[in-house]
């Protein structure tokens, strides 16, 4: 005895006028290549590093790392982990404004 199958039949020739399928609706990954953000954000994250602090003392000291983990940081070696990157982003509302502007300077 067989079972019922379902059977998917999708047809892309005709368009879809459903909310938020519009052409111009992308999902992340088509906005923003996520190799190349992985690849470049130790860069992006020396550049901010340097603008907002001194150091690397004052890296390490501000995110409660070792020195050089700040220093990894500061000569864009690695970067940092999610739990850095949110404390960053509590502490500092213009740093979603800088990664946007280096973003798309680097576009």
């Amino acid at each position: 005895m067989s079972r019922p199958r379902l059977t998917l039949i999708v047809n892309n020739d005709v368009p879809c006028d459903q909310p938020g399928t519009s052409p111009t609706a992308k999902s992340w990954s088509n906005q923003f290549d996520p190799f190349a953000l992985k690849s470049h954000a130790p860069d992006l994250w020396s550049a901010y590093f340097r603008q907002r602090f001194h150091s690397p003392r004052e890296v390490a000291l501000f995110c409660d790392v070792s020195f050089q983990t700040a220093l990894n940081w500061w000569a864009a070696t690695t970067a940092p982990a999610s739990h850095t990157a949110l404390l960053m982003m509590l502490t500092d509302p213009a740093v979603v404004t800088f990664f946007q502007h280096e973003l798309r300077g680097a576009a």
